[in-house]
């Protein structure tokens, strides 16, 4: 092997583990596309088992829900679960990582609120997993909201 092999195989081999791991969006993305086809299963796997699911009500009250009712829900439900993501922050380092998503939720393809998704992350072999997941709902107008995120997007 020459040089050139030897510097190639050596990064490579330190590179692998960071580039063979989904990054930590991807989770997101499998909780969404798991509410989607009402995959219960697929939704609590993308959870650690003592994660928290909570809301930052607008009354200065957090609300706290059970995450297996919340998957229980989502796969008996006819109703079509659809939450658009609009951006997608993500800050990292090492096994922990910041997610921060306005979204817009539609029911039944009908908008029927908005607001932002801000998850924490660890990744736990190779896989990115949901600590905790707190949201809030935007108490004005969804599509100016939609219309400002987008609008942050585009500038950035």
């Amino acid at each position: 092997m020459n040089l050139y092999q030897r510097v190639l195989f050596i990064c490579l081999a330190l590179l692998s583990p960071m580039l063979s791991a989904n990054p930590p969006q991807q989770t997101v993305k499998n909780l969404f596309n798991a509410m989607r086809d009402h995959n219960s299963k697929m939704l609590l796997a993308q959870f650690l088992p003592n994660a928290t699911l909570q809301r930052a009500a607008l009354n200065d009250e957090i609300k706290t829900n059970n995450l297996t009712q919340f998957a229980e829900f989502v796969g008996s439900t006819e109703k079509y679960l659809d939450e658009h993501l609009i951006k997608v922050i993500v800050q990292q380092s090492d096994n922990l990582a910041a997610v921060w998503t306005p979204y817009a939720f539609y029911l039944d393809n009908t908008l029927s609120h908005c607001g932002v998704n801000s998850f924490q992350l660890v990744k736990v072999g190779e896989n990115w997993q949901i600590l905790s997941l707190i949201d809030n709902v935007h108490n004005d107008d969804c599509e100016a909201f939609i219309q400002h995120h987008r609008s942050e997007t585009d500038q950035q």
